[in-house]
């Protein structure tokens, strides 16, 4: 099991990166973050970066989270679930990513059609955290 959650986290960085190349390619020399023409801007190279450093900065924690963790956890399941929050959190930084790659290229999308990205993120964390009551219920 914990095989198939390091393999499913390495997905998600290798999707993370994609993503990010993809939509960096595609962006505008100045950044929209939000979908209202506000001041809330940055360059693209800016954002790339940022993109990168937030990703390693969030990864490096859960990581540090994991290790303080797994040593004081002993069944299997248990562990494989505090190492799914990483991939779920990465999975919901590639949303955020893609979603502000649609608000930028307005020309060929329409980022209302694409809104439910900004929900799935924490949908899924709550379907992580239904993971834990039902692991607790049932092993009880």
């Amino acid at each position: 099991m914990l095989k198939v959650v390091n393999f499913l986290k390495f997905l998600s960085i290798l999707l993370f990166l994609g993503i990010l190349l993809l939509v960096y390619a595609y962006l505008p020399v100045m950044v929209n973050l939000t979908l209202d023409n506000s001041d809330l801007q940055l360059r693209k190279e800016d954002f790339f970066y940022f993109g990168i450093g937030v990703f390693v900065v969030v990864n490096l924690f859960f990581l540090g989270f994991q290790k303080l963790y797994e040593s004081h956890i002993s069944k299997l399941e248990v562990k494989a679930w505090v190492r799914g929050l990483s991939f779920v959190v990465n999975i919901y930084l590639t949303l955020i990513v893609g979603f502000i790659g649609v608000i930028n290229n307005t020309a060929h999308l329409d980022p209302s059609g694409f809104a439910y990205l900004n929900y799935l993120g924490p949908f899924l964390i709550f379907i992580w955290v239904v993971g834990l009551i039902y692991l607790a219920k049932m092993k009880s």
